[in-house]
């Protein structure tokens, strides 16, 4: 789990997407109760599209070319139509997970990721690699990502029967609005590791999505 909500299961997202693409034709829907795709060995009796040509419209996350792809899937249908308030906030979140992936896991740069044993030189080397060069591009996109954080923020405040657990605080340090998530965790009461953690990184004032668990 990170900060920004974002969980993982084999580097698998367990978020249901909703938005689908039809790799054949391009025309884009929305599934409201999705469910998970049937696995089997069986021969189906009609043609039908693999996983992996239409989970996140196909999209490769092995690269950051990939991972911009998946920006601008979001951008565009955020452009393309209007949305109710629920279906908005729910591709505001996604966009807000793609724009983070340019740089998630950003501590596994550092050195001591290689020398403790914690992955192979080439693989650390990859990884360090490919991280910094999302870092530049979050860089240059910081201008649209804080946007979309400000507006998501606002129908978050707007709609708090869809805010996901500690959202806000979380929105407001990754704005670099440090004062206001400590003001926000004074008033949840209990401490959790996960309140721990975005106090502590608030204070180092690091605005960078993080690892809470996993």
């Amino acid at each position: 789990m990170y900060s920004d909500g974002k969980v993982l299961n084999d580097n698998l997202i367990t978020t249901p997407q909703k938005m689908i693409m039809c790799p054949s034709c391009g025309h884009v829907f929305w599934i409201e109760n999705p469910v998970e795709p049937l696995i089997t060995y069986d021969k189906p009796d009609a043609e039908v599209y693999s996983w992996n040509t239409w989970r996140f419209f196909g999209i490769s996350f092995s690269d950051n070319k990939g991972k911009l792809a998946l920006i601008n899937h979001y951008k565009t249908f955020l452009k393309k139509s209007h949305y109710d308030p629920r279906k908005e906030i729910y591709l505001r979140r996604f966009l807000w997970w793609a724009y983070n992936d340019l740089h998630r896991n950003h501590q596994h740069v550092r050195l001591r990721y290689w020398l403790n044993g914690f992955m192979s030189f080439g693989v650390w080397h990859c990884n360090r690699k490919l991280i910094l060069e999302g870092e530049k591009l979050f860089i240059k996109s910081y201008k649209d990502f804080t946007a979309n954080l400000t507006r998501l923020m606002a129908l978050l405040e707007k709609h708090p029967e869809e805010q996901i657990d500690l959202e806000l605080p979380e929105i407001h340090r990754e704005l670099r609005q440090f004062d206001k998530v400590k003001e926000l965790l004074e008033k949840t009461g209990s401490r959790t590791h996960f309140t721990n953690e975005l106090l502590r990184h608030s204070k180092w004032k690091d605005a960078r999505v993080f690892m809470v668990s996993g």
